[in-house]
């Protein structure tokens, strides 16, 4: 139990850290309600997005040292981290979503962010039980919610597509003066061992 095997994914972090772009092509006559909730969605998750980074990097950086043990990732969870996920959460939900397109989509990525925030309290019940199949939840629940956010990101994709809006990623995005962005593929952090 020294070492935790899984540490958490966001998926959704790829996404959630895309730009918002005007859309392609010229101005269309009628208003397109979706693409206005669309817009302000991501707006609005743009602006919360780095709440659910600081936790998952927290917790990460815990998973991945070889010089922390479980109860500095215990200590860690309860003081810090799951009451950062847990304002994140809150805020997720205050997230406002007029159409139902995009009221599907943020339900999609609220299942992902619940099924992370169960995975870290299985992780604190795990340590304090020094229960090893605990571990084992917790890393189905981690598995459920990278599956939840791909779903997440392709109905988000898809509806931008629908609605004539380009999503670009940060992680494949340059900055202003011509480099890529490591930070953010460091803070995607979508890779698992």
């Amino acid at each position: 139990m020294k070492k935790i095997t899984k540490y958490m994914t966001t998926i959704f972090a790829t996404v959630s850290l895309l730009a918002c772009l005007g859309a392609c092509g010229s101005a269309e006559p009628e208003t397109d309600a979706v693409k206005e909730d669309l817009n302000s969605y991501l707006s609005q998750m743009e602006t919360i997005q780095p709440v659910q980074q600081q936790a998952i990097n927290e917790y990460n950086s815990y998973v991945n040292s070889a010089d922390s043990d479980s109860q500095e990732l215990l200590a860690a969870l309860n003081d810090s981290i799951i009451p950062t996920y847990q304002s994140y959460l809150t805020q997720l939900n205050a997230v406002t979503a007029d159409t139902t397109e995009v009221q599907t989509v943020k339900a999609v990525c609220v299942d992902g962010a619940d099924k992370q925030l169960e995975a870290l309290n299985k992780v604190v019940e795990a340590i304090d039980a020094c229960d090893a199949s605990m571990l084992s939840e917790a890393d189905v629940l981690i598995a459920d919610s990278e599956n939840l956010f791909s779903d997440y990101e392709a109905q988000l994709t898809s509806l931008a597509s629908q609605h004539e809006i380009n999503l670009i990623s940060s992680r494949t995005n340059s900055n202003d003066t011509g480099e890529s962005d490591s930070q953010s593929d460091e803070d995607a952090g979508t890779e698992v061992e």
